[in-house]
């Protein structure tokens, strides 16, 4: 072969290089283009999915944090009421305990009155059969 002919071999082998590669950007935007439509639009569907999964997120976390604070508030408030009714009995105690030995004592000072005066009767009783013995 001549380098003539080479050369034209070597021109052809670069034209069908050129053609491979036409042929090859050709099938890879229609491929692109296929595929695109494809998966775009299920891709599309699929973000707007997203951004109402983390909506819902964000809104079940807000909802989580107020319930938080909420039971931290009702724990908060029942210790509170607790330890009122701690002291409110402790309180009830002390007064009732006052209160019988406020009784008691009134009940001790009228008896001692009474006896005292159940012997003056006695001794009434006494003097009077005295009298009435010596009649």
């Amino acid at each position: 072969m001549s380098i003539e002919e080479l050369r034209t071999k070597i021109a052809e082998r670069e034209s069908e290089k050129g053609k491979v590669e036409a042929e090859v950007l050709t099938k890879t935007t229609a491929a692109e283009s296929e595929i695109n439509s494809t998966f775009d639009p299920k891709i599309s569907e699929l973000k707007g999915q997203l951004s109402i999964a983390q909506a819902e997120v964000e809104n079940t976390q807000k909802l989580l944090d107020e319930v938080r604070t909420k039971l931290g508030n009702a724990k908060e408030n029942e210790k509170k009421i607790s330890n009122d009714i701690k002291m409110s009995e402790k309180e009830k105690a002390t007064v009732l305990k006052n209160k019988h030995r406020e009784i008691q004592a009134d009940r001790k000072a009228k008896l001692k009155y009474l006896n005292i005066k159940v012997k003056e009767h006695y001794t009434q009783i006494k003097e009077i059969e005295k009298e009435q013995a010596v009649k």
